[in-house]
């Protein structure tokens, strides 16, 4: 193995650790569309000065002395690590246990105890957790993915490393098996990236290591030579790569999820390789203590020398951990103060929090004093490690928390009059179907006239189709349909659309429902999956589902989804409204559109009654208890005036059944938790 000189200390390469850091804290407090990308600047850093620890460590050593020195390694990076990260568990824990809400119980009890064994990035890959929607699921720790990645990181390749180096041209043998695994990780980013699901990509070991491993390439030997050569010689040269590379890190970092589709086709690797350069530049200046002379002023790497980023760098591993809870717990809390003031506050917090954290667990670890000194270093950790997995077992775990409401306050809503007792006209569909979607909170649902009259069909049985907010309504619409004297086949699941695209088979489900279910009714909750679909698709497959139920004597009506939050609102269902406007038109008397916006009005309200027990979830989408008790004693009220043989009862006699227990509305764990009224 060729030895190389050994790398010291460097304020640049903190410097660049500050600005990591900072760029995460500003993308979580809305002020960086880009930040997020401060973790991979992280992980480039990472991997460089791991791999030159490593060579530095395993220089001219074989054998035992490897193997020793490997051991030793690994515990001083879990000595360097784990405490202030259980720590951070410990006292999280602690205040959800006595202040948290059950949802917030639940997701961090969940989260820490795979943040223990680090290993939370595969777990948030299991759950489907979208790092970008992260709103509807905010964690206390869904932040630690990435010191899983780093931690797996740090496991794995000492031993790639120990191994490849001690064998003849060990160092060039490492250098190419580094860039092959470099270009593998990449082209792994573009193979597996689906923009429905994006989270496998974003937190995956293998997805996101190119850019440890490209930071792990430039502490390599013949890469450092490289740059001495080209940093001594070619001074204006080294001053304007910096800058390219600096022009690239800010222009992705402005722009962020707007060009999330190139990140993810090689978006990410320039980054990374950006990154590389500004580090690699940034260690060869300090090796060779020199600054190019040219235009030194011009220089990013003096830049990142500056005091103030610096001290943050120092100081970034505690400000990372403490800062995402503090804003996800504290939001909420605050929402009394001015949203600058409240940004300003978590700052503070995190920068004291940090602070304390430097101070009493890391400095004692890299310095070898107070309570890490010796062998108690390790204990002390161990210790920690330990009380972090008791309270993480003991946690409040938040399951089973759903609000109790009052059946007497929705007795009312099932007493609806009637509207209409046949087709509403196509005209007039697409205006009371929007309405429940527009953001305007003034815009109300139109009243329709009856403009004919027929004889009410009777019906004895209903097949209830949708997505999963269909399927959030199905046990509260099941005991109100039995209660009123009609059987009901739930045939709505998490995902489902009326227009198959790729993998989803929906015609093969709904053709297999409706043959083994023959039914009197097929009632269709649109949803918003299909609000993409074109005119014409929409049409054709819409067509085909009132085909299928006609052909075994049902009728079909079709009900408009409730409107969801602001950012999920979809122009496109004014599409399916006019699609379903065709059929109602074609079909008239076997065919029927239900606007639900006379429910649940123009725009989202979580809680209608202001009770305290939410109607929807807090992704402003599905739907609680309370919501679905509400919408099934509208809907049945409202199918009594359609067709005969519906015969709604008071709706006291069935909302306190044990459909309200059902699994639905405790998913999320502590979805439907009772809130605060405002």
């Amino acid at each position: 193995m060729t030895e190389q000189e050994p790398l010291r200390h460097i304020a640049a390469l903190d410097g660049l650790r500050g600005i990591a850091v900072v760029g995460v804290v500003a993308y979580h407090l809305g002020w960086l569309p880009g930040g997020f990308l401060g973790v991979d600047l992280f992980f480039v850093l990472s991997g460089f000065l791991i791999t030159s620890l490593l060579l530095d460590a395993f220089a001219g050593q074989a054998g035992g002395s490897a193997r020793e020195s490997l051991v030793t390694f690994w515990g001083r990076r879990f000595r360097r690590l784990l405490p202030a990260v259980m720590a951070l568990l410990v006292v999280v824990l602690a205040w959800l246990a006595a202040w948290g809400t059950p949802s917030e119980q639940a997701l961090a009890r969940s989260d820490a105890r795979w943040s223990i064994p680090y290993l939370t990035n595969w777990h948030l890959i299991a759950v489907a957790r979208d790092y970008w929607g992260a709103a509807t699921s905010e964690s206390a720790f869904n932040h630690l993915w990435s010191l899983a990645i780093e931690e797996q990181f740090y496991v794995v390749w000492p031993l790639v490393v120990c191994v490849v180096v001690r064998r003849r041209r060990g160092i060039q043998a490492l250098g190419w098996l580094t860039a092959g695994l470099i270009a593998a990780s990449f082209a792994a980013v573009v193979a597996l990236y689906d923009p429905a699901t994006v989270s496998r990509v974003y937190f995956g070991t293998d997805t996101r290591a190119g850019a440890l491993l490209m930071g792990a390439f430039i502490a390599l030997p013949q890469a450092r030579r490289f740059v001495n050569v080209v940093v001594t010689r070619h001074r204006v040269a080294t001053v304007g790569l910096s800058a390219v590379s600096a022009t690239v890190l800010v222009a992705l970092w402005c722009n962020g999820k707007a060009w999330l589709g190139f990140l993810m086709h090689g978006g990410i690797a320039l980054h990374s390789a950006a990154a590389a350069i500004l580090i690699a530049v940034s260690a060869a200046v300090a090796q060779l203590d020199r600054l190019p002379t040219a235009v030194p002023r011009l220089d990013p790497t003096r830049w990142c020398a500056h005091p103030a980023l610096t001290w943050l760098g120092t100081r970034s591993y505690g400000i990372y951990l403490w800062h995402w809870p503090l804003i996800v717990l504290g939001r909420p809390r605050l929402t009394h103060l001015a949203a600058p003031l409240r940004s300003l506050l978590f700052i503070a917090a995190s920068l004291a929090l940090a602070e304390a954290s430097f101070r009493l667990l890391e400095r004692p670890i890299r310095r070898g004093i107070g309570w890490a000194t010796g062998n108690r270093a390790a204990s002390s950790t161990a210790s920690l490690v330990g009380l972090a997995t008791v309270v993480a077992i003991v946690a409040p775990s938040g399951v089973g928390h759903i609000a109790t409401f009052d059946t007497a306050a929705l007795a009312s809503v099932g007493s609806v009059p009637p509207t209409t007792t046949v087709a509403i006209p196509a005209t007039a569909a697409a205006p009371m179907a929007i309405a429940a979607f527009a953001p305007s909170s003034t815009t109300t649902a139109p009243t329709i006239a009856p403009t004919t009259t027929l004889p009410l069909r009777r019906i004895s049985s209903v097949l209830w189709l949708g997505d999963s907010v269909a399927d959030d309504l199905a046990p509260a619409l099941d005991a109100a349909l039995e209660a009123a004297g009609v059987t009901m086949v739930n045939g709505a699941a998490d995902g489902a659309r009326f227009v198959p695209t790729g993998a989803i088979r929906s015609h093969t489900l709904y053709h297999s429902l409706m043959t083994r279910h023959p039914t009197d009714l097929v009632a269709v909750n649109l949803s918003l999956w299909d609000s993409p679909s074109t005119i014409e698709e929409l049409t054709t497959h819409l067509g085909w589902l009132h085909d299928q139920a006609r052909a075994i004597g049902a009728d079909v009506v079709f009900i408009s989804p409730p409107p969801v939050r602001a950012d999920l609102f979809d122009t496109g269902l004014a599409r399916q409204v006019e699609a379903v406007e065709h059929l109602v038109a074609t079909d008239p008397q076997h065919t029927q559109f239900i606007d639900s916006a006379a429910l649940w009005g123009p725009v989202l309200v979580r809680d209608i009654g202001n009770d305290g027990a939410p109607d929807r979830k807090p992704d402003g989408v599905h739907i609680c208890p309370q919501g679905a008790g509400r919408f099934s004693a509208w809907f049945v009220e409202t199918l009594s005036h359609r067709f005969s043989g519906v015969v709604p009862v008071f709706p006291t006699a069935w909302l306190s059944g044990t459909w309200q227990r059902s699994i639905r509305y405790d998913t999320p764990t502590g979805a439907c938790a009772a809130i605060s009224p405002t």
